[in-house]
């Protein structure tokens, strides 16, 4: 078939050669009055209005400017989960060092790093995802958020011997929060998969 289709193709494309070639082929020309009645026909069309054009462009530049104001929000805060991520992983490091000898000294630092990891990278991520559908963001925050919770679990486990709930984490997320605006919550995808870690 595929044989067949190519000969028709190279018997077309020569007729046409032969065609053009041939000397009693000519082209087509338009008379006067065909070209008379072109003339009117273009002077009737409706002209271009720069309003039309321009309200399109303003809508493609304000367009152009959400995504990369998203964009940009979006770079922001992949910084802020790596820069929980990094921090999280030095508390949870730091608590694997725990023997009975420095228990109270590593508890106490390790407190002390991650009420930090909180007030400083933590916090960042909220300012960043508040007054926004944090939701849409979620893929760019989420692994900062869930070693968070396996940094702030496991500090609490190796404390008091029990596990941090969900409510707990998200209560201490509150005060970071614009109470006027919809708070950050960690769901519950987030919280399993930071204390599976």
């Amino acid at each position: 078939m595929l044989c067949s289709s190519s000969a028709a193709i190279k018997r077309i494309s020569v007729s046409w050669l032969i065609m053009a070639n041939n000397s009693n082929f000519k082209s087509h020309r338009l008379s006067r009055s065909d070209d008379a009645a072109l003339a009117l026909e273009s002077s009737t069309k409706r002209p271009r209005t720069m309003s039309t054009h321009s309200s399109l462009k303003d809508a493609f530049s304000s367009y152009a400017d959400h995504l990369n104001a998203l964009n940009e929000k979006r770079e922001r805060i992949v910084k802020a989960s790596r820069d929980v991520t990094m921090n999280s992983k030095k508390v949870i490091f730091q608590v694997h060092r725990i023997s009975k000898a420095n228990r109270e000294e590593v508890l106490e630092k390790a407190e002390k790093d991650l009420a930090a990891v909180r007030d400083q990278h933590i916090s960042r991520l909220v300012k960043e995802l508040q007054g926004t559908d944090f939701w849409k963001l979620r893929r760019a925050y989420s692994p900062g958020v869930q070693e968070y919770v396996e940094a702030a679990t496991f500090f609490k486990f190796c404390q008091t011997g029990t596990l941090l709930n969900l409510d707990e984490i998200n209560a201490s997320l509150l005060p970071l929060s614009d109470p006027s605006l919809e708070p950050l919550q960690i769901n519950l995808l987030d919280y399993l998969l930071g204390v599976d870690a």
